[in-house]
């Protein structure tokens, strides 16, 4: 019978970074971003994460995306790899990302620049990806609002796709958060609770990722209480069917 925990292994995994910031007639303000990519491939390098496990990829269309995906789960090398995450910092809104197009604002988007997080996921079912196959397979992302979406009365030149269900697969997780402090919080809540001990009175050893994503949650909703702005609560779907846990080393028993 399997165990309450995934499985270690004898390498963390693989990370995939994508980072969409030039747009036709729009740019991302990125540079605190950009200083934060540096800072998380650090916390990701302590965490177990090799750098040549780790890719950062920028303006990424849709076709290219799914790509990645598809490139990644023809990989020969994720037998011994405990999870896999993917990372996005995009415009975009329920679920569903807006890719990057030199030639179309993401204001108005095209269904060519909407891609639902669920058709990258679907990339990643057992029978395409086998040395992922009942591994936690963790999708974060930060999905802004393009300023002015929506609001000038025009509409895109074709419907965008509604968000779809994630599939029918366990093993998935999907946080996100549609603010761009989004990425400051994640490097934040893995250095306070995956590798630093914790203060008195609270655990010694790394966050089960269900508690992680919680205690981060607190983290991006406390810095918008503090700017005296209201702002929704980031999102987490799982699937995930055993208890996850982000550093090499395992945690001290309970």
């Amino acid at each position: 019978m399997p165990g309450l925990r995934y499985s270690p292994k004898k390498h963390m995994g693989k990370v995939l970074i994508v980072q969409n910031k030039d747009y036709a007639g729009l740019t991302r303000e990125v540079k605190a971003e950009d200083e934060n990519l540096v800072k998380m491939k650090e916390t990701l390098n302590k965490m177990g994460f090799t750098d040549a496990c780790i890719e950062v990829h920028e303006n990424q269309t849709k076709s290219q995306m799914i790509q990645l995906l598809q490139n990644m789960a023809a990989r020969k090398d994720l037998e011994d790899d405990y999870c896999f995450i993917c990372m996005v910092l995009s415009y975009g809104q329920d679920g569903v990302i807006t890719c990057y197009d030199e030639t179309q604002s993401p204001k108005n988007p095209t269904a060519g620049m909407q891609l639902p997080v669920s058709e990258l996921q679907e990339c990643l079912k057992g029978n395409k990806c086998r040395g992922l196959l009942l591994k936690p397979k963790i999708f974060m992302l930060q999905l802004e609002e393009a300023p002015g979406d929506k609001k000038d009365g025009t509409k895109a030149e074709t419907e965008a796709p509604q968000p779809k269900k994630i599939p029918k697969e366990a093993d998935f997780l999907i946080y996100t958060c549609a603010k761009e402090i989004a990425l400051d919080t994640w490097i934040k809540g893995f250095e306070q609770y995956v590798l630093k001990p914790e203060q008195p009175g609270q655990p010694e050893h790394p966050l089960e990722i269900q508690k992680l994503l919680t205690r981060m949650n607190r983290l991006y909703c406390k810095h918008y209480s503090d700017e005296k702005m209201t702002v929704d609560a980031p999102c987490v779907t799982s699937l995930l069917t055993r208890e996850a846990y982000l550093k090499i080393e395992e945690p001290s028993p309970k």
